[in-house]
């Protein structure tokens, strides 16, 4: 498998198990789950218990095939991370050797960690995850962080939650230290629901989006089997995960942070559906690329703010070589060459009737006004005060 993706704690670990509902993304990577609860990690339906690693104030890591693993992997760390860090400090051989046993040997090139902002375990425990990626693959291993902001503007479910001062110190304190050890970080944002109706039962669905955007950039034309060499016309660029680091990186070599966006059409009506050759829709490239920007992952981001941006383009054969549908991929990259110079755009073909566009934009984290607000909120924490 040449790809190794990591879940954190709960939220690191349910965004694992979403990307793996994806169809034969298990061709592609392989996951690993670590978390301090046992009954969040009874709610995945896409990781194997083999896969399962608990993390125990007082046993430290074991393994999901442990005898007695309920008992010894029970009640999380009270969102207090430190708690979380110092459980697993001391542990890299045993995470190592995690790794190992579901890798195999050689090095990936590519890392994924997952994890959640807010609370306790996957702030404390994805540092040392990431440290011991960088042990077990070597300076050959790229780390992408996939990191989750906690909604500071209160919680959605109801007052007796965290405080939105203790959340931003928890997040702090998790970038602080997850930054030493990665490549780039994707942002995705909690609050982007905290004005929604029901907004704690959207969170499976948000989870899906933000699966189903890294599918896309990590999957290229490998998942779809389609051999772009059958197609005369097609003269389509390819972005791979490669360029998604690069993308990632900054000029100085500095961890850059990015906010994902994804945006899905239909390409065949109704009748379509049942006729194979009528009902062809036409894909205004305009509006496919501005859809995705509009639902970047986090709060409060100005676009033109980014130092860098990768866009990729996925849809079925007609609207890459076929005048009549093709897909306006100048006006997308026009469209990303307005907010920044650096921009990379791929294409690749599906077979499903859709057409999707997904886009990473990469800030300086100091360009990023939602987390100099998490920043204020931990100062007001530290200083005495509860918000």
């Amino acid at each position: 498998m040449p790809y190794l993706f990591v879940g954190a704690g709960q939220a690191g670990c349910s965004l694992v198990d979403s990307v793996f509902d994806h169809q034969r993304v298990a061709q592609l990577a392989t996951p690993v789950a670590f978390n301090s609860t046992i009954r969040d990690l009874q709610n995945l339906s896409n990781i194997e218990r083999e896969a399962w690693y608990g993390v125990s104030e007082g046993s430290g890591l074991v393994p999901g095939t442990t005898a007695g693993f309920e008992e010894e992997v029970t009640g999380g760390f009270g969102r207090d991370p430190e708690k979380a860090d110092a459980a697993i400090a001391g542990q890299q051989p045993q995470v190592i050797d995690a790794y190992q046993e579901r890798f195999g040997d050689g090095s990936p090139p590519f890392a994924f960690l997952f994890l959640g902002l807010g609370g306790g375990t996957g702030c404390g425990i994805a540092p040392h995850l990431a440290e011991a990626i960088r042990e077990y693959g070597g300076s050959s291993t790229d780390i992408i962080a996939v990191a989750v902001l906690p909604n500071t503007a209160g919680t959605v479910t109801g007052d007796d939650g965290p405080s939105a001062t203790r959340q931003a110190t928890n997040a702090i304190y998790g970038l602080d230290r997850l930054e030493e050890h990665v490549d780039g970080i994707i942002l995705v944002d909690n609050q982007r629901l905290a004005y929604e109706d029901a907004a704690e039962g959207r969170f499976n669905e948000y989870n899906d989006y933000a699966a189903s955007a890294i599918v896309d950039l990590i999957s290229g034309p490998i998942l779809e089997r389609i051999n772009p060499g059958e197609y005369d016309d097609l003269d389509a660029p390819v972005i791979d995960l490669q360029d998604v680091v690069t993308s990632l990186t900054l000029d100085d070599g500095g961890v850059g942070y990015a906010t994902l966006g994804r945006s899905v059409t239909m390409t065949r009506s109704l009748p379509g559906y049942l006729l194979p050759f009528v009902g062809r829709k036409s894909v205004d490239g305009a509006t496919l690329s501005r859809l995705a920007v509009s639902k970047r992952s986090v709060e409060d981001v100005n676009p033109t703010d980014a130092v860098k941006a990768i866009g990729q383009v996925r849809a079925p054969a007609p609207y890459l070589v076929d005048d009549d549908y093709r897909i306006q991929v100048s006006v997308i990259r026009g469209l990303l060459d307005s907010y920044c110079s650096e921009v990379n755009i791929g294409m690749t073909l599906t077979e499903r009737n859709l057409a999707s566009f997904t886009t990473l934009l990469t800030f300086a984290r100091e360009d990023i006004t939602r987390l100099t607000d998490i920043e204020d909120l931990a100062a007001e924490h530290a200083a005495g005060v509860t918000v």
